[in-house]
């Protein structure tokens, strides 16, 4: 499968988003009310911005972030790193 640009691109109904410092902050959200939220056409970057509004560790969008070792958000989509859909 080819990385999606946007929302609109995404081939699975659900997207899982983790975190590697924050264990607990993991979260299955669903594309079609993402996609009524943010629009079809907000891209990956946008979504996740979102969804990580509440991340005690935000991520400096932008900007280099810090070094390895000053904790600061690392949320990725857990679906597209892993290659599996999270439909099955």
């Amino acid at each position: 499968m080819r990385e999606p640009r946007g929302l609109g691109d995404f081939s699975y109904r659900r997207v899982r988003v983790t975190c590697v410092w924050c264990p607990r902050r993991r979260g299955d959200y669903c594309i079609e009310r993402l996609s009524a939220r943010l629009g079809a056409e907000a891209d990956l970057d946008t979504v996740l911005r979102w969804i990580t509004r509440t991340c005690p560790r935000p991520k400096p969008w932008g900007r280099r972030g810090p070094s390895q070792y000053v904790p600061w958000c690392r949320a990725t989509y857990d679906d597209l790193r892993a290659g599996r859909p999270p439909d099955h």
